[in-house]
């Protein structure tokens, strides 16, 4: 199936027609971060942007931005990813 936004060719399974799996890019603190998936969890989002240099910790409390508001995503909780998608964290003590 074609992908309008890209013009590649995409599987059922969100692979690329070469069977290389979809990448999403993300930011995470105005940083961009890349994910092999459309799909992460917290935890998971965490994890690759502090392997892509974004200075936080695995402790942090990440939030998604969605309609001018910031949710709350813990660590378990799957999300489905766009192109652009803005994710913030932050320490746990910070009350800002």
């Amino acid at each position: 199936m074609d992908n309008p936004s890209t013009g590649a060719l995409e599987t059922q399974d969100g692979a690329d027609a070469h069977g290389e799996p979809k990448h999403v890019t993300i930011e995470v603190n105005r940083k961009p971060v890349r994910i092999a998936h459309d799909e992460a969890t917290g935890l998971q989002i965490k994890q690759a942007a502090i392997d892509q240099g974004v200075h936080i910790h695995l402790d942090f409390v990440l939030s998604h931005k969605v309609d001018h508001k910031h949710e709350i995503v813990g660590d378990k909780d799957r999300v489905e990813l766009r192109d652009g998608e803005e994710f913030h964290a932050v320490r746990p003590d910070d009350n800002s």
